[in-house]
């Protein structure tokens, strides 16, 4: 949709934008676009090819599968009549928000050039699979193939080249998340549940290893009644943003160190906004 759709003239606009005030405009956004995690990466790396900074498309990556609309009412559902049903929502959302900020900022302004991997940059700026334009500059202009085509097309064009290239990551993270509800009973988790840091901990690993939609996760979240709300936070934050297949796409995608980057950033912000909410709500 944002390939054939939105017109590269907005993403221009934007990245004129103080770079203060893009990355909360690109986070800001994530409440307009359904995008769960499972497609953020590719729409992260087609707005980079479309003229966004990086740190902005990072942002917008980050933040659209917790901020989206879907999300935000599959959470509500959820823990619809439910007394934690508020710090869930707004705390989800709020600390989402700030995490992919945090991340944005972080990341700063890489020159586009160098924030793609190669092998991942292999999209012109149309989002078409060429290796280069005709004439060699990143321009949409220069590759022409979707010059004058039907915009249905165009979009089952991006579609399949985005799929194509995103499931072989869904396919390994489908894989862990099964071996890994199969393997740990559930007495082991609640035998952690009472123990404030390490709760916190395992529910972000969990939420790492079982690669979960965000979009259904907060189902999944909420059924841990043994775990308090941070905890369930912990994993409803932290999952959508740093999962087993997002740590591949992110190191197929992104330059060296990326991961690292969103790692360290992701997991320090979760744990001190959690442990912040733990603390306001008693």
């Amino acid at each position: 949709l944002i390939g054939t759709f939105v017109p590269a003239s907005a993403f221009a606009r934007l990245s004129r934008l103080p770079e203060p005030l893009q990355i909360p405009a690109a986070a800001a956004a994530g409440f307009a676009f359904p995008v769960c995690e499972c497609g953020s990466v590719p729409v992260a790396r087609r707005l980079v090819a479309r003229g966004l900074v990086p740190s902005a498309a990072v942002t917008f990556m980050l933040a659209a599968p917790i901020l989206n609309p879907i999300v935000v009412i599959s959470t509500s559902i959820a823990y619809r009549g439910r007394e934690i049903f508020w710090p869930m929502v707004l705390g989800r959302a709020g600390l989402g928000f700030v995490a992919a900020m945090v991340v944005g900022w972080v990341v700063g302004g890489r020159a586009p050039a160098g924030f793609l991997r190669q092998a991942s940059d292999d999209l012109s700026a149309c989002g078409c699979q060429d290796e280069a334009s005709s004439c060699g500059c990143d321009d949409e202009h220069a590759c022409g193939h979707h010059d004058h085509e039907p915009r249905w097309k165009s979009f089952c064009s991006y579609l399949a080249g985005d799929f194509t290239y995103m499931g072989r990551f869904l396919i390994f993270g489908a894989a862990v998340a099964a071996a890994l509800q199969t393997l740990v009973p559930q007495s082991v988790l609640g035998s952690v549940a009472n123990t404030p840091i390490v709760s916190l901990v395992t529910m972000m690993a969990l939420a790492f290893a079982l690669s979960l939609c965000s979009e259904s996760d907060a189902f999944v979240a909420a059924s841990f009644v043994q775990f308090g709300v941070g905890p369930q936070l912990a994993f409803l934050v932290f999952g959508p943003m740093m999962d087993a297949k997002l740590a591949f796409l992110y190191n197929a995608t992104f330059s060296k160190g990326f991961l690292r980057t969103v790692l360290a950033v992701v997991t320090v912000v979760t744990l001190v906004g959690t442990l912040w909410i733990e603390v306001l709500i008693g």
